[in-house]
């Protein structure tokens, strides 16, 4: 699979968002593995860039509408290591939302020619908070931004 970045947030194709990560030498424990927590990382940087990709502006949000995006649950399945200098493909997409929640799911793949085997699965619930950390409502710019290009 051949994708062109031209973006540094990635790529959003047939409803699913693409982003590349390289793994460096501090991503990696003594025998040169990615270490299992820098996978939260990588997903992490990936769902900022999908927002990114889809004009939403996490700051813009909490300012103008008291809405913060947080981390609810995550559920993360290991299948084979990333190594030093291995490139990973990111892919993200909407699995379901609620009022107040999305649910996301993203995986981790080796890139070189083409996707070479999947490392990681992973299940994101994130919850739409306000400045108390009380559950709000999922605006309708938020819901627009996934249903219109998701």
């Amino acid at each position: 699979m051949y994708i062109n970045f031209k973006n540094l947030d990635g790529k959003i194709l047939n409803n699913k968002h693409y982003y590349p990560v390289k793994v460096f030498y501090e991503d990696t424990d003594a025998g040169g593995i990615v270490y299992h927590s820098n996978y939260l990382k990588y997903f992490e940087r990936a769902r900022t860039s999908l927002l990114n990709l889809l004009k939403i502006d996490q700051i813009k949000l909490k300012k103008e509408n008291d809405i913060i995006l947080v981390v609810r649950k995550a559920d993360i399945i290991w299948n084979k290591p990333a190594k030093l200098c291995d490139t990973l493909l990111i892919e993200t997409c909407l699995k379901y939302a609620k009022n107040s929640s999305i649910t996301l799911v993203q995986k981790a793949y080796l890139l070189n020619e083409e996707l070479n085997g999947l490392l990681v699965t992973s299940y994101f619930q994130i919850v739409a908070v306000d400045s108390d950390f009380k559950v709000r409502r999922i605006n309708n710019i938020l819901k627009n931004a996934f249903f219109t290009n998701n």
